[in-house]
């Protein structure tokens, strides 16, 4: 006689932030965690965003691209999934301001907000010529080895931005980027005027995040700090 399977309906809504669909999802099960667990000890991470990805998308009723997702979006969807499967509270460490001591504070992930500005998706550089936009998946991050570095270059900049533009639209054709050799697309970014590649910046750098704001002591010298978490790896790291 076969074991019974437990906890395999959905439970759960949850709203996607950029398109505003309401799906429905179930916590993640024991094997979805180990895989997440091997993840997050191996450091790698490729491994760490594409266990993320395949337990979102074992956790949704709806059947989707999860690859297609923003990261904002998959920041998100994860942190509720993890929040109703391994309970809304978790531990994480701050730095005192004071005398740099760490300490640990317990925070509450249904105070989790996604702030930040979803821009327009189509933006106007000429009368004639308009690019139309999308938010970076971390899909994007994972196939491309300069938006994998660790601190911020020049070059991941570029490559950020790039990565943003899904289309340049005249009045006679919409010309898709992914269709065009790197050195036709960097022939066209650097043909930017400073203001034009200013606004391509600013849709990038105002996409929404996950934030929590919270207040802890420190354990050494008393003082009370305010700190921020920003992003999944601070929550999750």
């Amino acid at each position: 006689m076969a074991l019974p399977r437990l906890n395999e309906s959905p439970q759960y809504e949850l709203v996607i932030p950029s398109s505003g669909d309401t799906v429905k999802f179930r916590p993640f099960l024991v094997k979805e965690q180990k895989v997440l667990l091997i993840a997050y000890e191996s450091k790698d991470q490729r491994q760490i965003i594409e266990s993320i990805m395949n337990c979102i998308g074992s956790c949704l009723q709806e059947d989707m691209d999860v690859s297609k997702l923003s990261t904002f979006d998959t920041d998100y969807i994860f942190t509720k999934i993890r929040s109703k499967s391994v309970g809304e509270k978790i531990t994480v460490s701050g730095k005192c301001k004071e005398c740099e001591h760490k300490s640990d504070a317990e925070i509450d992930l249904e105070r989790i907000e996604l702030k930040g500005d979803m821009k327009p998706s189509v933006i106007k550089l000429t009368e004639d010529i308009h690019l139309k936009m999308k938010y970076p998946s971390y899909r994007d991050f994972i196939s491309n080895d300069k938006l994998m570095v660790e601190k911020v270059q020049t070059e991941s900049v570029f490559e950020m931005l790039t990565s943003c533009i899904e289309s340049v639209m005249t009045e006679e054709e919409n010309i898709q980027l992914r269709d065009e050799p790197k050195e036709e697309i960097e022939r066209f970014i650097n043909s930017l005027t400073g203001e034009q590649f200013a606004v391509i910046r600013e849709f990038v750098e105002s996409m929404p995040k996950i934030i929590l704001d919270f207040e802890f002591t420190c354990e050494a010298c008393n003082k009370v700090n305010q700190h921020r978490l920003e992003g999944l790896q601070d929550f999750f790291s």
